[in-house]
């Protein structure tokens, strides 16, 4: 998912059927905000909605857009929405790799819990429930039909799993501070603005660096440029000043070779690059 734009995926959940939901509890999205309404009534007075709270439209069509899951010349899988390639089963090295990062030897010892944005094909959740240092699994997705299949894939987890439908502006302002051991962003760009290197998850950066425990790990999926070169060149000028900017003390990058299947039309370099960043 190159951030070209039209380019790869966003994920997350639905409004009348997205559910909050865990091997013995659902809750519907409406259920959801409906609470966040009661609390905000109870802070605030009562007026007319502002401007800036209204709902952006692409928010609106993303959550009940139909997700297409098509075959793919050389057998390999896909998802479609509003006509975007969110995901293809060829991209699972990367998704292994982030996973991998996001669960590193420090996982345990800051806890277990790890909380993942984006569904998608569910190639990190199956990566990150593989994880024995993994004690609960917390899944934020935003369209409708793929959070329906997130939530029959949580109960079959390894790991106990949540699964919240929504989009995690809506959502993460509920989980407390230092409230998760690792951070996996994998969601897919709505708009122009948000399709190259860190438009889609930079505002994400300061919400990770709160919701880590210190020691705690982020990471996310991130292309940019048409090269290789130009990739790595904007995340280390361009991303990691914002990442130590936002709260981390300290950021790497790793790569992960990969073979986009033949006419991939959102990516086209030879390997990804993990962007790894500690609090």
């Amino acid at each position: 998912r190159s951030r070209q734009w039209p380019r790869r995926r966003p994920r997350l959940a639905s409004r009348g059927v997205a559910r909050a939901h865990t091997r013995t509890r659902e809750r519907t999205s409406l259920q959801w905000r409906a609470m966040r309404a009661e609390e905000a009534e109870a802070e605030e007075p009562q007026g007319p909605r502002r401007e800036e709270e209204r709902e952006p439209e692409s928010w609106e069509a993303w959550r009940s857009a139909e997700a297409v899951y098509c075959k793919l010349p050389g057998n390999t899988e896909g998802l479609q929405i509003l006509g975007q390639p969110v995901m293809e089963d060829w991209e699972a090295p990367y998704m292994k790799a982030l996973a991998d990062a996001a669960c590193g030897p420090g996982l345990a010892e800051v806890g277990g819990r790890v909380l993942e944005v984006g569904f998608g094909l569910g190639l990190s959740a199956a990566y990150l429930d593989a994880h024995d240092a993994v004690q609960e699994h917390v899944i934020i997705e935003a369209n409708d039909i793929v959070l329906g299949r997130a939530a029959l894939w949580a109960d079959e987890a390894r790991r106990p799993t949540t699964v919240i439908g929504g989009f995690w502006q809506e959502i993460v302002a509920d989980f407390p501070d230092a409230s998760f051991g690792g951070i996996l962003f994998d969601v897919f760009p709505l708009d122009f603005d948000e399709a190259s290197g860190d438009g889609e998850v930079g505002p994400f950066f300061a919400e990770a660096a709160r919701l880590l425990k210190p020691g705690g790990i982020f990471v996310f999926y991130y292309d940019a440029g048409g090269s290789w070169f130009d990739c790595v060149q904007a995340f280390r000028k361009g991303t990691v000043p914002k990442l130590l900017a936002a709260g981390f003390s300290a950021v790497e990058d790793d790569q992960v070779l990969c073979k986009p299947r033949p006419g991939c039309t959102y990516f086209w370099k030879d390997r990804f690059l993990i962007p790894i960043a500690k609090r």
